[in-house]
């Protein structure tokens, strides 16, 4: 387990974020390919299990985006200590992650009690509603291992260590890919569990992933490092809720919005699950580039190195926006070939084609937004980041997708327009936000200003 921090003795460049991102983007692509095999399989089930997982999994992300944003805080403060030489505080920033993953587990657990109801608020058919609620209950017991490993793999990102991450990220990926058709459809003495098959298998494979993440930092750790200190967890969560509640604002919005999606037909929400997972091949390696520019931002923060921050952004800018214009090339011109693998019935390929167009319109959009969002929050700028996401996603998207989706019947083709307004609006204010120089006055932690 080791500790990179940049030197800043020379300019950032591009280089120096791929050299950091690499690792990320690779993580993110094996749970992108993870996320595919369970479209393929869940679509050869039908239109009505792949659109219950599409409900389930938006259901997921709310009731999970609170306690995963306040753990991203972790990477914030973890590479501001690194960059400030506070490498004892960095390492305990560590155990703190793992308290505070643990009580995020706990606290997720009431949601089961109230998953189908809610599902049935939204609009959806009983099957789809039940079998959603089947498929969420299965994800939130084990929520658990899925803050250890998200709240560790930014923990080890903070400190430079990405490779450690990836790591154990395509092996709990992997895992699962292997597991899911097998119990999905069954495979010898095991029963065929349905879409609950796919649940089980990511949980399973989740665990063997924070387990990887964990052991080392046990191995490597002494007694003086488990000590809970109240300062370090109030130093993550100070950067971190803001986080946190932007996501669960953002998810709730999401949620919202898929239910307009839901009330458009099968159809249409399954269209969108169905794109949704392809295009995530082209805006999960983008978020990759924004980590690692938030990364080494945050490192040049702590060394007192605000020019090296900036320079860290807009490297990640150049990376980002030549990866997503070269896959938004790919949607516009080859659809049949991005959609072939895929068994849907003919009306959802047909909706799935036109959500491809879309969104190969607004990669470059996406790419400025997803560093931007990495890059400022990275300098400890979360606030300006919550507010701008969230009034995003609630006064843009969601009226602008309704309009668009219901009165104007034009159902998951103007939901798509509204997301794509949404993020035009959130690259801007962001770009605005970068060239004004204001993202890089924000409170530092304890741990940096104790130096």
């Amino acid at each position: 387990m080791q500790t990179a921090t940049h030197s800043f003795s020379s300019p950032v460049r591009a280089m120096d974020v791929l050299r950091l991102a690499w690792p990320i983007v690779v993580s993110m692509l094996s749970y992108t390919c993870t996320s595919l095999v369970d479209v393929l399989v869940v679509g050869w089930l039908g239109t009505t299990e792949l659109a219950a997982v599409g409900l389930a999994v938006t259901g997921l992300y709310l009731v999970r985006a609170m306690g995963l944003g306040v753990l991203s805080g972790s990477r914030i403060v973890t590479a501001q200590a690194t960059g400030a030489g506070r490498f004892s505080d960095a390492e305990r920033y560590g155990w703190h992650t793992v308290y505070m993953a643990l009580a995020f587990g706990v606290l997720v657990l009431p949601a089961t009690l109230v998953s189908l109801p809610v599902f049935l608020a939204s609009g959806a058919t009983v099957e789809v509603a039940a079998m959603a609620a089947s498929y969420v209950n299965i994800m939130l017991f084990g929520a658990v291992f899925t803050f250890l490993l998200f709240g560790l793999t930014a923990w080890y990102q903070g400190r430079g260590d990405t490779r450690t991450p990836m790591v154990a990220n395509v092996v709990s990926n992997v895992l699962n890919g292997v597991l899911t058709p097998a119990l999905v459809f069954g495979v010898g003495p095991i029963a065929a569990m349905g879409i609950s098959g796919a649940a089980l298998a990511t949980v399973i494979g989740t665990a063997l992933g924070a387990a990887w993440l964990l052991v080392p930092l046990a191995l490597r750790s002494g007694r003086a490092s488990l000590g809970w200190s109240r300062r370090l967890v109030l130093d993550i969560a100070r950067l971190g809720f803001p986080m946190g509640f932007a996501w669960t604002l953002d998810v709730g919005s999401f949620a919202g919005f898929t239910a307009i999606l839901a009330v458009c037909g099968n159809a249409h929400l399954a269209a969108h699950v169905l794109v949704m997972r392809i295009v995530s091949v082209s805006f999960l390696p983008g978020h990759a580039i924004g980590q690692a520019a938030g990364v080494l931002a945050g490192q040049a923060v702590g060394a007192g190195r605000p020019d090296a921050a900036t320079q860290s952004v807009y490297a990640g800018l150049r990376v980002a926006t030549v990866i997503m214009v070269v896959c938004g090339l790919g949607f516009w011109l080859l659809p049949g070939v991005v959609l072939a693998p895929f068994s849907v019935e003919p009306e959802v390929a047909t909706l799935a084609t036109t959500l491809l167009f879309i969104a190969a319109g607004f990669q470059v959009f996406d790419a400025i937004a997803m560093v931007l969002f990495q890059g400022i929050s990275g300098a400890g700028d979360t606030r300006f980041v919550t507010v701008t996401m969230t009034l995003a996603a609630w006064f843009v998207k969601l009226p602008i997708g309704y309009a668009l989706a219901i009165p104007l019947g034009l159902g998951a083709v103007g939901a798509w327009l509204g997301i794509t307004v949404e993020i035009i609006v959130v690259a801007a204010v962001l770009t605005a936000r970068l060239r004004s120089g204001r993202w890089l006055l924000a409170p530092k932690p304890d741990a940096v200003l104790a130096t």
